[in-house]
């Protein structure tokens, strides 16, 4: 009995159990990504944490530009129980423009997100 209960508690923890992990969800998303060299696009960014508390602070995300140059300053603004949202600008500066967000938890590794322009 107490091993069939066991065997029962652990499979239905196997089951209920997300199939990837992650630390948080992050998205990026730009008002428009077909674009050409020297234009400025708004772009928003948000998070939504997997784990609450999060170990890590709003302001510890990581960006890599590629190709773009950000042209406002990024401010996180809460929009619920572990949810963040932040709205800046970048301009396209190169043929391949790509922003990369990321942030890399003590719980879970490194997780991220990419936007890529097509430059025309």
């Amino acid at each position: 009995m107490k091993h069939t209960l066991v065997a029962l508690i652990t499979l239905f923890g196997l089951i209920t159990l997300p199939a990837t992990s992650e630390a948080c969800i992050q998205k990026l998303k730009a008002e428009k990504t077909t674009v050409k060299v020297g234009d400025t696009v708004s772009v928003t960014a948000s998070i939504k944490w997997i784990h609450h508390p999060c170990v890590l602070d709003i302001d510890e995300v990581n960006f890599k530009w590629i190709g773009v140059k950000k042209v406002s300053k990024i401010s996180w603004s809460k929009k619920g129980r572990g949810k963040y949202f932040a709205a800046f600008k970048v301009k396209i500066t190169a043929k391949k423009a790509m922003i990369k967000m990321w942030r890399e938890c003590s719980k879970s590794g490194k997780h991220g997100t990419e936007l890529t322009f097509t430059v025309k």
